[in-house]
């Protein structure tokens, strides 16, 4: 099964997840490093996270809180970020499926334009962690075909 690693630093991978459901569980366990949670911001995709990446210390995920956020249509890092490791797949009767391409297109693209905005931040950094992701929540939730 096709699906996205979307790590807290580094570009959004494609990865092969299992079919078999136990096996993709473990899989799952192991790639996040812990027990994985459901986040639901797309009707058609699923976030898998660990449920304890906060209290275990991860750093933020910056690409994978700006496509909820994308998805949902709203800021959702003014509530909370998400944390470690996530993975995306398709979502089909309250489980993983495939991931359709249109979504992993989309994810791709936010991660372009999170890329993009730290590598001009290079040459004129924001001038707090609050203006940068207020610039990331501009530039994500401007009129998208998503």
């Amino acid at each position: 099964m096709r699906a996205l690693q979307i790590d807290p630093i580094g570009p959004v991978a494609a990865i092969d997840l299992p079919d078999d459901p136990a096996l993709r569980q473990r899989v799952l366990t192991t790639r996040l490093g812990g027990s994985p949670d459901r986040g639901v911001y797309h009707r058609r995709a699923l976030m898998w996270l660990d449920g304890k990446a906060v209290d275990r210390g991860l750093p933020a995920n910056v690409v994978a809180t700006a496509l909820a956020s994308a998805w949902r249509g709203t800021d959702v890092g003014t509530s909370y970020f998400l944390h470690g490791r996530i993975i995306v797949t398709g979502a089909a009767d309250g489980g993983a499926d495939h991931l359709e391409e249109e979504l992993a297109d989309q994810a791709r693209e936010v991660d372009r334009m999170v890329a993009g905005l730290a590598l001009a931040w290079t040459a004129a950094p924001p001038a707090s962690n609050e203006a940068a992701w207020a610039e990331i929540i501009r530039t994500v939730l401007a009129p998208q075909p998503f």
